[in-house]
């Protein structure tokens, strides 16, 4: 009775072994990648920069919450109400390149040609250069000089050529800046000019058939 305990042969396979299946050559094999398709690949290009937008985000509010917390609250105060100055009627700025350009077209035929079809006869270019000559011995200097002689160069030709009437004999200096000028409802406006000029086409027409 003792062939009931004795164990199988070592050379024989175990009946589990022979169950499980073996691997086969192609599940070896590596995958080939998945190829997306345009959608997916739009998605996936939004979804990084989504990431990127967020990460720079990220690390820009830190710095931003910092500066708000150490910077002092302005106190309230009523802001002032600009005007204008006689000063900032005179250009402060001048470019060397377009007085050139106009000095060199002024002195030549068709700059000439230009001045005798507006004013009748030839004109000197000495006025073009020199703002020429103004602007390039400015060129070196600090910015407020700079401005300074640029600003008085217009004012003494202001003064030479405004010998004259001028507007200003009629309209009053404009000394602050306008404003709240081109609002308003223009298409009542128009409305109402239609029906005055309306009426008074219709009040010539019936003075006219009166005189009949």
């Amino acid at each position: 009775m003792g062939w009931l305990w004795t164990s199988p042969p070592k050379d024989e396979p175990r009946r589990d072994e022979l169950q499980q299946p073996q691997p086969t050559a192609a599940s070896n094999a590596p995958q080939p990648p998945q190829t997306m398709t345009r959608a997916e690949k739009e998605d996936a290009e939004l979804s990084q920069f989504l990431a990127m937008l967020n990460a720079e985000e990220s690390r820009s509010s830190p710095s931003s919450l910092s500066s708000s917390s150490t910077e002092p609250n302005p106190s309230p105060q009523h802001p002032s109400r600009p005007t204008l100055s006689p000063e900032s009627l005179y250009p402060d700025t001048m470019s060397c390149r377009d007085a050139f350009d106009y000095a060199f077209f002024c002195q030549s035929f068709g700059g000439q040609f230009v001045n005798w079809y507006r004013y009748g006869e030839l004109r000197s270019c000495s006025e073009h250069w020199d703002n020429f000559w103004t602007c390039m011995r400015t060129r070196t200097r600090p910015d407020d000089e700079r401005k300074s002689v640029i600003r008085d160069h217009y004012r003494r030709k202001v003064a030479k050529y405004k010998s004259g009437p001028s507007s200003e004999d009629v309209w009053d200096l404009r000394m602050e800046p306008a404003r709240n000028a081109f609002q308003g409802d223009f298409h009542a406006l128009e409305k109402e000019m239609e029906s005055a000029g309306g009426s008074a086409d219709a009040g010539a027409g019936a003075g006219a058939g009166a005189a009949n």
